[in-house]
C-alpha cells in the first residue's frame, strides 16, 4: 500500500473494541479481520445515488454503440483504455513498466497477436492480461475454475507464483511499515467460500445492476484473499470480466482503473471499511460513480470521433448505419436495397469512400465484391494468437 495510507494508519487507533460491543458502536481501525460468510447471502441496500447512477450507466453503454469510428480510429482509443486499466493494476502490485511502455505493449498486440515464448516478466505480466480480455476464457461460467483459470493466466511464466492453486496458509496483509491491516480468510475455508460466493454471482447476482454485483463480487473476493499472490490482480479482472458479459460490453473502452483507484489511501481504506462494518454502502457508492464518470469520459472521447458527426453526405452516413446492423458481409446489389432513387454508381463511389477511410472492408473483385463493416475487435480477435484454457489440462498453446 501507498505511503499516504501507511501514515494514517499510524495515527488511527489501531486497537479494535471489546468484540461484544454492537459493531455500529465500534471505532474502526486495523486490524480488520475477514469475516466468514458461509453460505454467502449479503442483505444488499443500493443507495438511490447508486441505482440512478446505474441506471444511466446502460444508457451511456448504449450510446457508445451508436458511434461508427474507423477502424484505426477506434484501435487506438480501446488501447489505450486496455493500457490505463492494465498498467494501474500491475503498478499497484509492484510492476515497474511506465504507462508508456504499456501502450508499446498494447498497441503491439493488437496489431500482431500475442507473441510466441516467454519475455520478460513485467512485460510477460502485461501480455497476460491484455490476453485474458481478448480470448475465450470470459466466455466460462463465474466460477471456482474460472478463478483458478484466470489467476493461472494472470500470473503465468512467474516461476516464483503458484498460478491457479489456493494457498495453504494463514496469510495477513501488512502495511510498507510492516503494520498488520487486514486478516485473510483461513485457507481450509477458501474453497468453500470462494464456491459460495460465485453461486451467488451466478444466481442471486444476476437480480443486481452489474456494476453492483460486480462490486460486491471484486470486494468479497478481495476479502477472502484465495492466493498467495496475484489477489488484487485476479478480483480486478473479475471485475472487468463480469462488467463485460454481462451487459456491459462496452466497459472494455473504459478508464476503469482511473477512476475506482484514483486515491489509493481512500480506495484501501473503503476496502477495509467495508469488512469491519459489514455494510456495502459506500462501497456500491464508489464503484456506481466511478463507472458512471469513465463511461461519461469515454462518450466523450468517441464522440470527436464519430463518423455520423463528421462531414459526410446521407448516402454514406446511411450505408456506415445499415452495415453496421448487418454486421455481415453485403454486395452493392444488397446495398441498392437500402435507398430510394440512388444510382448504383454513387453507392459504389461512396463505399469506395469509405473502404478508403477504413470504416468499411472489401473482398473479392469486381461482380463478387463484397462489402463489411470494420468491426475491429472482430479483426482484433481474429489476429490474436489463441491461448486456450483446457480445464483438464491447464494451459495449452494453439497455433494459427
Amino acid at each position: 500500500m501507498g505511503s499516504l495510507l501507511c501514515q494514517s494508519i499510524m495515527v488511527m487507533n489501531l486497537n479494535i473494541n471489546d468484540p461484544n460491543t454492537p459493531l455500529r458502536e465500534r471505532e474502526f481501525g486495523y486490524p480488520v479481520r475477514h469475516r466468514s460468510k458461509y453460505p454467502f447471502s449479503p442483505t444488499i441496500t443500493i443507495p438511490p445515488e447508486a441505482g440512478q447512477w446505474n441506471q444511466e450507466i446502460f444508457k451511456l453503454d448504449a450510446e457508445l454503440d451508436r458511434f461508427i469510428l474507423t477502424e484505426q480510429d477506434y484501435l487506438d482509443l480501446i488501447s489505450e483504455a486496455f493500457a490505463s486499466n492494465i498498467h494501474l493494476s500491475t503498478q499497484m502490485e509492484g510492476n515497474p513498466l511506465p504507462l508508456s511502455e504499456v501502450r508499446r505493449l498494447t498497441r503491439g498486440t493488437f496489431r500482431s497477436g500475442i507473441p510466441e515464448g516467454l519475455i520478460d516478466l513485467p512485460s510477460q505480466e502485461i501480455l497476460n492480461h491484455i490476453g485474458v480480455y481478448l480470448l475465450n476464457l470470459y466466455q466460462k461460467p463465474f466460477d471456482i475454475a474460472m478463478v483458478k483459470n484466470v489467476h493461472q493466466f494472470l500470473l503465468m511464466g512467474d516461476d516464483s507464483s503458484t498460478p491457479g492453486a489456493f494457498r495453504t496458509d494463514f496469510r495477513s496483509v501488512y502495511s510498507d511499515e510492516g503494520e498488520e491491516l487486514f486478516i485473510t480468510c483461513p485457507p481450509e475455508h477458501i474453497e468453500k467460500e470462494i464456491g459460495s460466493l460465485m453461486k451467488w454471482i451466478r444466481t442471486t447476482g444476476l437480480s443486481h445492476y452489474p456494476v453492483i454485483a460486480g462490486a460486491i463480487l471484486f470486494h468479497e473476493f478481495e476479502s477472502i484473499h484465495p492466493f498467495s499472490d496475484g489477489n488484487g490482480r485476479t478480483g480486478r479482472t473479475l471485475f472487468h470480466l463480469y462488467l463485460q458479459t454481462h451487459g456491459l460490453a462496452n466497459s472494455k473502452l473504459c478508464f476503469i482503473e482511473q477512476e475506482i483507484v484514483s486515491d489509493l489511501e481512500k480506495y484501501y481504506e473503503l476496502l477495509s471499511r467495508t469488512d469491519f462494518y459489514q455494510n456495502y454502502k459506500d462501497l456500491l457508492i464508489h464503484f456506481s460513480r466511478s463507472v458512471k464518470t469513465c463511461y461519461e469520459k469515454a462518450v466523450i472521447r468517441f464522440k470527436e470521433k464519430d463518423l455520423l458527426s463528421k462531414n459526410l453526405d446521407e448516402i454514406s452516413k446511411r450505408l456506415l448505419v445499415k452495415s453496421k446492423e448487418l454486421n455481415s458481409d453485403f454486395s452493392l446489389n444488397e446495398a441498392r436495397k437500402w435507398f430510394d432513387n440512388v444510382s448504383d454508381y454513387q453507392i459504389r463511389e461512396r463505399l469506395k469512400e469509405l473502404v478508403e477511410m477504413g470504416a468499411i472492408w472489401e473482398s473479392g473483385e469486381t461482380r463478387g465484391k463484397k462489402y463489411h463493416f470494420a468491426d475491429p475487435m472482430k479483426r482484433l480477435l481474429n489476429s490474436v494468437k489463441r491461448i486456450q484454457f483446457d480445464f483438464d489440462e491447464g494451459l495449452r498453446i494453439q497455433t494459427k
